[in-house]
């Protein structure tokens, strides 16, 4: 049986994929969430207005980026699933989550783009990250019998 901290890597694993997924579709299709549009108060007619160019770079971009979280979660979940519990383990997996989600999250704030319900999915999956960290790292003092993993 997992660890709940394995357990819970793997719903953040989980969650980066669908998470990832979800803008590359965004990107692919509409490129902005209504709280985009909000934050910058400008409708996509003023953007193409800027340059034609604009929305297919934002567009591209959003493909990219939501690419590389779906790849971000896929690694996550191998590493979760096969990796031996090790001190190499917890000190990559916490500091690639907290590079990961402490930039996406700050970002937002150092812009002030703050709207809640643009922010909570990440912060949710930051916090359940943060408790999957938490967990693994306590269970390197109680290491697990084969018939725990």
């Amino acid at each position: 049986m997992l660890r709940t901290g394995r357990l819970l890597l793997l719903v953040t694993a989980g969650g980066l994929i669908a998470a990832g997924l979800t803008i590359v579709a965004v990107g692919m299709t509409v490129v902005f969430v209504p709280q985009d549009l909000h934050f910058m108060a400008l409708q996509p007619k003023m953007l193409s207005e800027i340059s034609p160019r604009l929305i297919p770079l934002i567009a591209h971009d959003r493909a990219g980026f939501g690419g590389g979280l779906a790849s971000t979660g896929i690694l996550i979940a191998f590493c979760a699933w096969y990796a031996p519990s090790s001190r190499s383990f917890r000190q990559a997996i916490l500091i690639s989550g907290l590079a990961g989600f402490g930039c996406a999250i700050g970002i937002h704030y150092l812009e002030g783009y703050t709207d809640l319900t643009h922010l909570a999915p990440a912060l949710l999956g930051g916090l359940i990250f943060l408790v999957a960290a938490a967990l693994e790292i306590a269970s390197a003092s109680n290491p697990p019998t084969r018939c725990d993993m």
